[in-house]
């Protein structure tokens, strides 16, 4: 991991060489600046993680460059260094800067030392929340791109499943759907008007309330064997062939299909 920049601006050239004094053994870049203007040239260039302005300085205050900083760098921690410590100047760092402590002078350097690495800590604890803000927001978007594909998955197997399902009212030849269970599942038009009992018939009801006992017989022959089984049938006085394949996998069928044809 590269070291954190630390930048620090004031008017006093002494005071900048004092701050690089103190901390020359700590694990930062050090960048220094003589004036707010230089402050932000700087900050437009570099990516700097925490910054620590004097508030006493000539054309732009502390509290002034950090307020510019805020808006140019938010993720940049900033810091106000002062030997003024009203409670005005603090106040208007704090609400202007977003400014994060308060420095005053002359300061001890085991403080600061102390205050610059609570500083990053702060910063890290920031970006910590910002990358998991935007993986949240990331999420969110993508489950709602996963939902709106699902919804419209769900959509286009509605419409094909209406479309089967006209497709099959207005086939010319009767079909039933059938059961592992041997309950009736579906019946079209033409096995409606060819079984009349079917058209009173709610789908669940067992086939051998409806059907007679050579079809129904037929059924079970196919599913015991799992192959497809042909029967003729009596209804209504008349005679109709029955055809019966399996729907699936034959060693575990969903059901069977009915086909029954007139004489």
């Amino acid at each position: 991991m590269t070291e954190p920049t630390v930048l620090f601006v004031d008017d006093e050239e002494p005071i900048l060489r004092a701050l690089q004094r103190a901390l020359r053994k700590e694990p930062y870049r050090i960048l220094t600046a003589n004036s707010g203007e230089e402050g932000l040239e700087i900050i437009a260039h570099e990516d700097v993680h925490l910054v620590v302005s004097d508030q006493r300085m000539p054309v732009m205050t502390g509290s002034q460059f950090l307020h510019k900083v805020q808006e140019i760098s938010p993720a940049t921690v900033r810091v106000i260094l002062s030997g003024y410590a009203e409670a005005s100047i603090i106040v208007e760092a704090i609400n202007s800067g977003g400014v994060y402590r308060f420095v005053s002078k002359p300061w001890n350097d085991d403080e600061l030392k102390q205050i610059l690495r609570q500083c990053m800590e702060h910063y890290h604890i920031l970006q910590e929340n910002r990358r998991l803000s935007d993986l949240s927001a990331k999420q969110v978007i993508e489950m709602e791109t996963l939902n709106l594909r699902l919804e419209t998955a769900v959509a286009e197997r509605t419409r094909s499943l209406a479309c089967a399902q006209d497709v099959l009212e207005c086939l010319p030849r009767a079909v039933l759907g059938i059961s592992r269970d041997h309950e009736l599942v579906i019946a079209n038009g033409a096995a409606r008007r060819l079984v009349p009992a079917l058209a009173t018939t709610l789908p669940g009801t067992d086939i051998s309330e409806v059907l007679s006992e050579a079809a129904v017989s037929a059924i079970t022959a196919c599913f015991a064997s799992g192959d497809d089984a042909t029967a003729t049938v009596e209804c209504d006085g008349g005679t109709m062939q029955a055809h019966v394949a399996l729907l699936g996998d034959p060693a575990a069928p969903r059901g069977c299909v009915l086909l029954l044809e007139g004489d």
